[in-house]
């Protein structure tokens, strides 16, 4: 006696990171708003000589949160709602910040029971400090539930198949 499992599922993306430029490449158009990225993608199943592949173009978009001096990467294409989105990632040069003057600053901290906590204040020119905001936070419950949970199923999983070996041993 067996069980089957469903076959897995996993994500519908194209992750172009780890190519090289025989592979893929992206470069800015004229247009500083937008890219070329160009893809080399298989025109069957199952290629077997370079003739059977094919130099794809697709234009991106890029959203204007990018500057137009950043160096982009090579994105990781997804599917989301029937259209291909790319998830873009750039470099690009920022001023040294200087040692003194400033009158914001991020505090991070880590615990056991809140893994990973955050606040922001504000320094104004009287001396005072005040929060930004309620700070944030990050708990790590929902993971430890699941872990959990993955061990009461693995137990679970352990007991049955010593109950099958014993009746197959019968």
């Amino acid at each position: 006696m067996f069980e089957l499992e469903t076959a897995p599922h996993t994500a519908r993306m194209l992750l172009l990171s780890a190519c090289d430029g025989q592979q893929a490449s992206i470069a800015r158009a004229d247009d500083p708003s937008r890219a070329l990225l160009r893809v080399q993608l298989p025109t069957r199943p199952d290629p077997r000589s370079y003739a059977d592949w094919m130099w794809v173009a697709c234009p991106i978009v890029l959203p204007p949160t990018v500057p137009p001096n950043a160096v982009l990467h090579l994105p990781t294409l997804r599917v989301h709602q029937s259209t291909v989105r790319a998830d873009l990632a750039y470099t690009h040069a920022v001023p040294k910040a200087r040692r003194s003057g400033h009158t914001i600053a991020l505090g991070v901290d880590w615990g056991l029971n809140t893994l990973l906590s955050a606040g922001a204040v504000r320094l104004y020119g009287d001396g005072k400090i005040t929060a930004l905001g309620a700070g944030a936070m990050f708990r790590a419950a929902g993971v430890l539930a699941k872990q959990h949970r993955l061990r009461r199923e693995s137990e679970h999983l352990h007991t049955k198949t010593d109950q099958y070996q014993r009746l197959m041993a019968e």
